[in-house]
C-alpha cells in the first residue's frame, strides 16, 4: 500500500509493507510515480544497490538520495526492486533496482524531486513496516 500526499510545495509518501524490504519497494515506486505522474517504466536495465546507514531513517535518506542521483545523472527511474535489509549495528540495504531511462513522451511528467527532507521522516520496522517521508520538489 502506498499513498502520496501534498505538503506545502513538497510531496509526502506514506507506505506500508509486510516487512521493511516491501516498504522500501513501495517507496521506490511512489518516488517514480511522482516523477512520471503515475506511470511505471519497463524493466529494461538495473542498478545494484549496496548502501549503509547508522539507523533505518539514515538508510532511507541514503537510498532516496541515491535514487535522485540516478535520475539526475542517468535519467533512470525505478519500476521494480529486489532489496534486502540487513539489521547489523549499521543498517544495510543490498539488492537491485530495475527500470529504464526516463522518457517524458513515454512515461509522462509529474514533478522533479530535488531532495528528501528530515521533516516528518519515520521508518517503523513493524510488522507491518511503515515509512513516512517528505520530498522537496
Amino acid at each position: 500500500m502506498r499513498k502520496i500526499f501534498e505538503h506545502t510545495a513538497d510531496a509526502g509518501i506514506e507506505v506500508k509493507g509486510e516487512n521493511l524490504s516491501e516498504a522500501f519497494d513501495e517507496v521506490s515506486l511512489a518516488f517514480t510515480e511522482i516523477i512520471t505522474g503515475g506511470n511505471l517504466p519497463n524493466l529494461k536495465s538495473f542498478h545494484s544497490i549496496d548502501l549503509e546507514g547508522i539507523d533505518l531513517d539514515n538508510l532511507l535518506i541514503r537510498y532516496i538520495s541515491h535514487l535522485i542521483f540516478l535520475f539526475d545523472t542517468e535519467n533512470f527511474i525505478v519500476g521494480s526492486t529486489n532489496l534486502q535489509i540487513i539489521m547489523d549495528k549499521n543498517k544495510k540495504l543490498k539488492g537491485k533496482i530495475h527500470g529504464e531511462k526516463y522518457n517524458e513522451k513515454k512515461h509522462g511528467y509529474g514533478v522533479e524531486i530535488k531532495a528528501i527532507s528530515y521533516h516528518m521522516l519515520n521508518v517503523s520496522e513493524g510488522p507491518p513496516s511503515k515509512i513516512k517521508l517528505i520530498l522537496d520538489l
